[in-house]
């Protein structure tokens, strides 16, 4: 039986390869513009994270660089049991301005109620606070950071430590 030659066989490859050396700058144009839309985006989320933490703790940048702080941050989260550091970087990562504002927020719970071995706190001894340290947390009620609960708990500590 005689071979029969198929018109246009080899020609595919041919055509495909012409097809991608032509689009290849275009493929290249797009993923620079999709890279920067992307890092534009990241910026945008950054900022808003920012300007939410901002407005629920307006003094969230002194705040990160308190030692007390960055020691509360490589303690273990007492829900997860993952270090709090891990869980904020995630957050931060995510842009969830709401799980950020909530460790701010859990930090200063915390430190309000004396639990964070503060200068001044002997074991089992009720807290010295500092004049700062009141001022600071005066100011956060009145931003609406705490409740009114929250404030009055924070008032009768206060008060007892006196």
């Amino acid at each position: 039986m005689p071979s029969r030659r198929v018109r246009g066989a080899g020609q595919p490859e041919m055509k495909s390869a012409a097809a991608a050396h032509a689009v290849a700058p275009h493929l290249q144009e797009l993923e620079r513009q999709n890279a920067e839309l992307r890092n534009h985006l990241a910026r945008e989320v950054r900022r808003n994270l920012d300007q939410r933490l901002a407005e629920a703790v307006p003094n969230f940048r002194e705040i990160d660089r308190d030692p007390p702080w960055l020691q509360w941050l490589t303690g273990r989260d007492a829900l997860s049991g993952q270090i709090r550091q891990q869980l904020l970087d995630d957050a931060v990562a995510k842009g969830n301005a709401g799980r950020v504002i909530a460790f701010f927020r859990g930090f200063l719970q915390e430190a309000a109620a004396g639990r964070h071995g503060q200068p001044g706190q002997a074991a089992g001894r009720k807290p010295i606070y500092t004049r700062a340290q009141i001022t600071q947390m005066a100011g956060l009620r009145r931003t609406g950071v705490y409740s009114d609960a929250e404030g009055a708990t924070w008032e009768a500590e206060l008060i007892a430590a006196g």
